[in-house]
């Protein structure tokens, strides 16, 4: 399985919180050969299974969606108004391409903004705040855009595509959390034909920038004993951001959550994973605390509680359409995820 191409697939997706139906599409496509069964509940998780010698289930999850945006109102001429859903920075806003899905297909367009010959000038410096900005999509009215099939609560996102540069770095959108995504699939076709000491359960989790909502619910139909979130997280080693402010650096390996807004990670936890990665000598670094949040914030929570931890791709401008990931750090998340539940039969369970 060629993994580059495998993430370059799955972030070219649509697939904003809670309209990850073409996500999912493709997941079941790679897994099910790869898997003894699949689960999909209610509200959008899907999780496949591959069973062990042992019922005791170790879990490994990504999230499914990106940040996007949701039609909120269309005026007389066809300007399209919106909400965010997820945790955008509304700086990222102004001028950029947008892809909506309307009841007939994908439409095209850009956000608009007023150009700095009609601004005043103490407004140019300024972020716009959303609901002030409106998408044009290049219609004269609000009957053309409910014949497109856009009304309140049709989805969109930023555009991204993906982008090859130097130095094996990808741009392009949703490694949040299509990067976790495609090493999950990867894992599980590096085990396929293996005998397992314990059940394995992959989960893809819907809605994790609305809140974790998705890793709740499947946590607890899940029950792991065991859980490793593959997330995608915050590199802030860019020009302007002291290093007491930058929770990890690109190109320097995978990022291991020692605590963030969610979850103090066990220090038996940061023991095993560090150990891991040190003895097998994979690339790593300890994420800085209290940056960001995961699906973990939720599992780790989950019944009579799950002995956790958290994988992360460090990504330059994350939650935008034009992020960067270090391809040789996304490897090196791979290879400490298949060291990790190599060991955890004999050091964790």
């Amino acid at each position: 399985m060629d993994l580059k191409k495998l993430l370059k697939e799955l972030c070219e997706l649509f697939g904003p919180p809670g309209f990850e139906e073409d996500v999912r599409t493709m997941i079941r496509k790679h897994v099910t050969p790869l898997c003894d069964s699949i689960e999909e509940d209610a509200i959008g998780n899907m999780t496949a299974w591959k069973k062990g010698k042992s019922d005791d289930v170790v879990m490994l999850d990504a999230h499914t969606d990106e940040v996007g945006f949701m039609v909120s109102h269309i005026d007389d001429k066809g300007f399209v108004r919106f909400v965010p859903l997820g945790g955008w920075d509304a700086r990222q806003f102004p001028g950029s391409r947008v892809t909506i899905r309307g009841d007939k297909g994908f439409i095209p367009g850009a956000i608009g903004f007023s150009p700095p010959h009609i601004t005043k000038p103490e407004e140019r410096t300024k972020a716009i705040p959303p609901e002030q900005l409106a998408i044009d999509i290049g219609i004269k009215s609000k009957q053309e855009a409910a014949d497109l099939g856009i009304r309140p609560g049709t989805p969109g996102i930023l555009d991204g595509h993906i982008v090859e540069l130097q130095n094996n770095r990808i741009l392009g959108k949703a490694f949040d959390d299509r990067a976790g995504c495609a090493a999950a699939i990867y894992i599980l076709n590096e085990l396929k034909g293996k005998e397992l000491p314990f059940t394995l359960a992959v989960n893809f989790a819907t809605s994790e920038e609305l809140g974790l909502r998705g890793a709740k619910v499947s946590a607890f139909r899940i029950a792991p004993k065991i859980a490793l979130v593959l997330e995608t997280t915050t590199a802030g080693d860019f020009p302007g951001v002291p290093s007491a402010q930058s929770p990890c650096e690109m190109g320097q390996g995978v990022a291991i959550t020692v605590a963030d807004r969610t979850m103090v990670t066990t220090p038996r936890m940061i023991r095993f994973l560090t150990e891991v990665a040190t003895e097998r000598k994979i690339p790593h670094q300890l994420k800085q605390p209290l940056f960001g949040g995961t699906n973990a914030g939720e599992i780790h929570l989950s019944r009579s509680g799950v002995l956790t931890g958290v994988l992360a791709n460090p990504a330059r401008y994350i939650h935008g359409p034009s992020s960067m990931l270090d391809f040789s750090d996304f490897e090196n998340l791979v290879e400490l995820a298949m060291a990790s539940l190599e060991e955890i039969p004999r050091r964790l369970l």
